[in-house]
């Protein structure tokens, strides 16, 4: 359990680092475009037709792949004041049953992602004329990072904690 426990964790900050790095190239894509949709559109009186089109695809996938990164790094919001206030025990059993359910629900939501990503493959975008299939597929493919983290965690949570060693004393 232990070494699927650190096999999981290793491949959640393999994928993170991934994940940051395609944030980055969809932040810089999203950036590039709107600017050149402003210019076109205000400037030359030429505006593209699918400049807003593809900044909404673009910002579908940021915050879809954006949850991944916040969760690996702990930044989704979470009201801990009462769980804090629980036993030890009863703070783990809570932890392990909080990542169960949302490990079911990421997984809810993985699944209807693959049907409504497939079901709307046939029909075309609007402006760029893309199959839509590959925004809908944010849905499934952010859902299925954010389950290998959780998996990762839960992982954790179920390997025995393994006591420190006591720290050096200076001499």
């Amino acid at each position: 359990m232990e070494k699927l426990s650190r096999v999981l964790d290793r491949a959640s900050d393999s994928l993170s680092r991934i994940a940051e790095r395609l944030l980055i190239l969809l932040g810089i894509a999203m950036s590039v475009v709107v600017i050149l949709q402003v210019f076109f559109r205000f400037v030359i009186y030429v505006p593209f037709p699918w400049s807003e089109e593809l900044a909404r695809y673009l910002m579908i996938w940021m915050g879809l792949v954006g949850s991944f990164v916040a969760l690996r790094r702990g930044r989704h919001i979470g009201v801990n004041s009462l769980v804090e206030r629980f036993p030890p025990v009863l703070r783990r059993a809570t932890a392990i049953g909080l990542h169960l359910v949302l490990i079911a629900f990421l997984a809810l939501i993985a699944r209807e992602g693959v049907n409504l990503a497939f079901f709307n493959a046939a029909q075309k975008s609007p402006a760029m004329m893309i199959p839509m299939l590959y925004p809908y597929l944010a849905i499934p493919v952010g859902a299925a990072l954010m389950i290998v983290e959780l998996l990762a965690g839960f992982l954790k949570l179920l390997s025995p904690a393994k006591p420190r060693p006591a720290p050096r004393e200076a001499l």
